[in-house]
């Protein structure tokens, strides 16, 4: 039977697997790394697992949820609560909002108001959106601007209002509440679904890495893996690559120039989104158990004491989100292990040095986040290529606006497997990807007609009691 080798471990890589070995189809997947899951996975430094950083799940994270239903690990996941801000020098009191009630209503505002928008093949920066918006106070869009590149590590001027406008679509459309891990990925999640794919006969191979491709008569001819020898097979069957658009770009033009459309790959940008995991010796008093947001924190961090929910732990152990690594990549990791964690201080004065056990920061510079820039889209490859037997997969590959992280990735995952069957079993059934619900532009305009007056008044009470500039 012809053979699908899938290149690269992480969750897009994973969940290709999974869907083609569904046809009955042998499948080889090759992971350079010495585990699966890539930034959904976790690793061993210094003697602990360590997580790629804070990973969530979305209510609308329709395609990975309904992967952890059929894997039968969705007790593996527990619901959090809400987001707290915590801004300087109001440590123990946490806020549910920082902004004035009417920034906040002028913000919601502005939501509708970029629901009403039709990009199209057309986008903008979420700066320019949020900065060419009359009614938008100064306090709404900052905080805005915050919260975003605390979550995706890119400022507004390199976010994509499209994308942006897809998210919210998409939150508004599946409500409902956050979900993460009860431990480590890696045992709770990637784990399992190594253990599933074995079981399903897939055969895993990881430490070998893919050197390089040739391409031969409109198709995929041979791959050279280094796995403790280095060796180039010719290719007997199909591939899917599942590898990060860096990697891809350095395949060469002959895959560059077969991806739909083609060369548009070498557009994409992925920023570093750093982790800090600091091990404390107590319990921190005062800390909630749920997602924190250091309100204004030069280094954009967010955080969570997983201690607290995690099996096993009895002390704190607070795993941040660091939105700016890239402004400490002059410093050596001593450096900027003790800015941030001086800026945490300043947050919460109840931690001190002593308390502290041990530090693992990851700045994840070579393994960069994907947040699409604006414009981006049209450069987001499809899963079927020019050659007749090379499929990709990945989360900048092409999906509904907004959509990214390990929902793109999974999707992308299925969407390479869909590409697979078309080929090798056309008249089987397809892949089903479910699809995110948006929001028509048509009704969000009427809205906005509805509440300018509204959007009016707001702005100028804003402006008269000095909530605005």
């Amino acid at each position: 039977m012809t053979r699908v080798t899938v290149v690269g471990g992480g969750l897009a890589g994973m969940t290709a697997a999974w869907a083609v070995r569904k046809y009955g189809i042998p499948v080889r997947l090759l992971e350079a790394g010495p585990e699966l899951g890539g930034m959904a996975g976790s690793r061993v430094i210094d003697g602990r697992v360590e997580d790629h950083g804070v990973h969530i799940f979305p209510a609308w994270y329709r395609n990975t949820l309904k992967l952890v239903d059929e894997l039968g690990i969705a007790g593996n996941l527990r619901e959090t609560g809400s987001l707290h801000q915590l801004v300087p020098g109001e440590f123990p009191t946490f806020r549910s909002a920082v902004t004035p009630v009417a920034d906040q209503l002028l913000f919601f505002y502005g939501v509708i108001d970029l629901l009403a928008q039709k990009y199209g093949d057309r986008d903008e920066s979420l700066h320019r959106f949020l900065h060419s918006r009359w009614y938008l106070t100064e306090a709404a869009i900052a905080d805005v601007e915050h919260l975003f590149v605390a979550s995706s590590a890119a400022e507004s001027r390199a976010v994509s209002a499209a994308s942006f406008r897809g998210s919210i679509a998409a939150f508004a459309r599946h409500p409902g509440k956050v979900r993460m891990p009860r431990g480590d990925l890696q045992q709770w999640f990637i784990g399992p679904f190594r253990q599933r794919l074995e079981a399903a006969g897939v055969e895993v191979r990881t430490g070998a890495e893919l050197l390089e491709v040739s391409v031969d008569g409109g198709r995929l001819d041979t791959l050279t893996v280094r796995d403790g020898d280095t060796v180039t097979e010719d290719v007997d069957g199909h591939v899917v690559l599942a590898v990060p658009h860096g990697r891809l770009s350095g395949l060469g033009v002959g895959v560059t120039g077969a991806l739909q459309p083609p060369y548009g790959v070498d557009e994409l940008v992925s920023r570093p989104l750093g982790a800090l995991h600091i091990y404390l010796r107590r319990r921190l008093p005062g800390v909630p158990a749920e997602h924190i947001r250091l309100v204004e924190s030069p280094h954009a961090i967010t955080l969570i004491d997983i201690g607290q929910v995690w099996e096993g732990h009895d002390t704190s152990l607070l795993n941040c989100v660091v939105g700016r690594a890239s402004q400490l990549a002059h410093l050596s990791e001593d450096e900027a292990v003790k800015v941030l964690v001086e800026e945490l201080m300043s947050y919460i004065p109840v931690l001190t040095w002593d308390d502290i056990e041990h530090v693992c920061y990851q700045p994840h510079d070579k393994a960069p986040f994907f947040a699409p820039g604006p414009g981006s889209d049209r450069h987001r490859p499809t899963a079927t290529t020019a050659l007749g037997n090379m499929h990709v997969a990945g989360d900048y590959c092409a999906g509904p606006a907004g959509v990214a992280g390990m929902e793109g990735a999974v999707r992308s995952g299925l969407a390479a497997a869909e590409s697979v069957r078309r080929a090798l079993r056309p008249d089987a059934q397809p892949v089903r990807i479910d699809r995110i619900g948006g929001v028509s532009p048509a009704l969000a305009r009427t809205l906005r007609v509805a509440l300018a007056p509204v959007a009016a008044g707001i702005r100028l009470l804003a402006k008269n009691t000095g909530g605005a500039s």
